[in-house]
């Protein structure tokens, strides 16, 4: 027996509604879950997606020496400064607190979002935390980018080691030299300068402090992200901390 047009029509309808529905009741379900961060008032996590977890590289590790005890205490008298540096939050922007390794899978595109976000000029101020969790050629990595941050080539040299490999040895940081304009002899100083490393065991005590066990994380304005998290709930989490009316990094912890 042929449908009639209305059988026609009531099915069509059944079927968009059964589409639909979902649609609507994303709508109206909350974007993000909050979790408080135990003993950092003020400050939340939400859940990320997948990340390289320090947890199997940390096994088997020396106990905390009194200098990781000390730096831990100073990042929990004033964390804001300790994860976004002495930059204030205020006029709309979001400060945005970065952990990476050069060698965690995960890493290059979460760098990269971030990198398109500030050439788009998104409301965001971002400090580069290093956090060579994954092992040795993590490190010299991580010490190389640091180095180059001396010389204001930071940022380009952060990039080049998101998308290669620093194979070890003094002649590729020679080359990563050329390559950048750094001055060769300084370049390789500051790699191994005890200033080089105290950045990296600060970064660690931050890490440590909002409890990140691996990369890639974002603290980004008062919620921690570790793992994985698409361009736009990220867009859409810069758009939450904008509007919150009580941050916990005020522009007097970070002046």
């Amino acid at each position: 027996m042929p449908l009639r047009r209305r059988d026609v029509l009531i099915a069509a309808c059944a079927i968009g509604a059964t589409i639909a529905v979902p649609r609507v009741i994303d709508l109206f379900r909350p974007e993000f879950t909050f979790e408080p961060i135990p003993g950092l008032p003020g400050f939340r996590s939400i859940a990320g997606g997948s990340m390289s977890s320090a947890q199997a590289v940390f096994a088997g590790i020396d106990p905390m020496t009194e200098q990781d005890a000390r730096l831990r205490q100073e990042v929990a008298k004033d964390p804001c400064l300790a994860a976004f540096g002495p930059q204030p939050w205020a006029g709309g922007t979001v400060p945005i607190a970065v952990f990476t390794d050069y060698n965690c899978p995960y890493c290059p595109t979460l760098s990269g979002i971030i990198m398109v976000l500030i050439e788009t000029g998104a409301p965001i101020s971002v400090t580069w935390h290093e956090m060579p969790v994954l092992g040795p050629r993590s490190m010299a990595a991580a010490r190389a980018a640091i180095a180059a941050r001396a010389q204001g080539q930071y940022l380009p040299v952060h990039e080049h080691l998101m998308r290669s490999v620093l194979p070890p040895g003094p002649a590729s940081l020679r080359a990563l030299a050329d390559r950048f304009d750094i001055e060769p002899a300084q370049f390789q100083r500051d790699g191994s300068s005890r200033e080089t490393t105290q950045a990296i065991d600060r970064s660690s005590a931050v890490a440590a402090a909002f409890g990140i066990i691996g990369t890639p994380a974002l603290l980004v304005g008062r919620t921690l992200v570790v793992g994985k998290i698409a361009r736009n709930r990220l867009e859409k989490l810069i758009a939450v901390e904008q509007t919150d009316a009580d941050p916990p990094c005020g522009t007097s912890s970070l002046d």
